[in-house]
């Protein structure tokens, strides 16, 4: 997760549950801060057909 105010992101993670609880932590320290994006990474692979 990112937090849209400051940029400051949370450690990466396949549970959604750790990005959320890293969103309510950062928010209850900084209560300005209540925009937030979730990053999400896909690998995509490719092959060559000759």
């Amino acid at each position: 997760m990112e937090c849209a105010v400051c940029g400051e992101c949370s450690d990466a993670t396949e549970e959604f549950a750790d990005g959320q609880l890293w969103v309510l932590k950062h928010y209850g320290r900084n209560p300005s801060h209540h925009s937030f994006r979730e990053r999400i990474t896909r690998p995509w692979h490719t092959w060559r057909h000759e």
